[in-house]
């Protein structure tokens, strides 16, 4: 299993991610990709991966920093690294989007679409995929996606929200789609309907660790050994074994983030 997006640099996780990369490789976890949300968080993903050969990176300016602090000096602290790396390189540009979940970070999002086509340009001059955060945004982020284009690796929904319908909006763009630990809440409606509806060769799985955690390890911490109840969850729905979804999602994963062998640990 290859768990395509997860913050072991977050605050709540830094002190004790070894344990917690251990456990998920006992648990069936082989590769790992750390989500980079600003350049202090960058540092501490590059210290981990240099660290662990099976952990690979993104960089990133997350849309609801926008709100709280000056994201165009981060944007430039981003540039400036791409063109001459100090850190592990990373796979991927992201997360980067949209962010109109509450009304603070809608009353941002011309400043935010701003900074989102700033990160989608340099990742189509470096042609790195792109990962998607993007939450009650939809039809702004579509926009912009279809007007400025994406880089040619191509990029990532992740933590998908949107309806099984936008599916139609999102594929045509060769984009891959990303479900995490809501897909196995008893209450959730649209995440089963899109598990079952993604082609398998554009899904990919993530914990978004130490966010969302799967049922039945709700209301504890989520970590990257959880990832297996999340493949479980969704081989059920869409009629397949744990096992052949695992191997599919991984392939997936390295294909998009340009990986030849999956990440082992030395």
């Amino acid at each position: 299993m290859f768990d395509s997006h997860c913050h072991l640099h977050d605050h709540r996780m830094i002190g004790d991610h070894e344990a917690v990369l251990e456990q998920a490789r006992a648990a069936g976890v082989t590769g790992f990709l750390l989500a980079g949300v600003s350049p202090d968080g960058w540092r501490d993903e590059d210290a981990i991966a240099k660290k662990n050969p099976d952990v690979c990176v993104s960089y990133g300016v997350h849309p609801q920093l926008v709100a709280e602090t000056d994201t165009q000096a981060m944007v430039a602290a981003l540039a400036a690294e791409l063109a001459h790396p100090t850190l592990t390189m990373p796979v991927a540009i992201g997360e980067i989007g949209l962010d109109a979940y509450t009304k603070e970070r809608r009353a941002v999002l011309a400043t935010q679409e701003g900074i989102f086509r700033a990160q989608l340009a340099l990742a189509r001059e470096y042609d790195l995929p792109v990962i998607l955060h993007i939450l009650k945004a939809h039809e702004e982020a579509l926009k912009i996606l279809r007007r400025d284009g994406l880089p040619k690796a191509g990029g990532v929904v992740h933590s998908y929200s949107g309806s099984e319908a936008l599916l139609d909006a999102y594929l045509p763009l060769g984009l891959h789609i990303s479900l995490a630990g809501s897909v196995t809440f008893k209450t959730a409606v649209k995440a089963p309907a899109v598990a079952r509806k993604v082609p398998i060769d554009r899904l990919l799985v993530e914990t978004d660790a130490p966010d969302q955690t799967p049922e039945p390890h709700r209301p504890g911490r989520n970590e990257p050994r959880h990832l297996k109840t999340i493949v479980e969850a969704i081989a059920e729905i869409r009629g397949t074994t744990p096992e052949a979804l695992a191997h599919d999602t991984t392939v997936n994963a390295l294909r998009l983030f340009g990986l030849t062998t999956v990440p082992a640990k030395s």
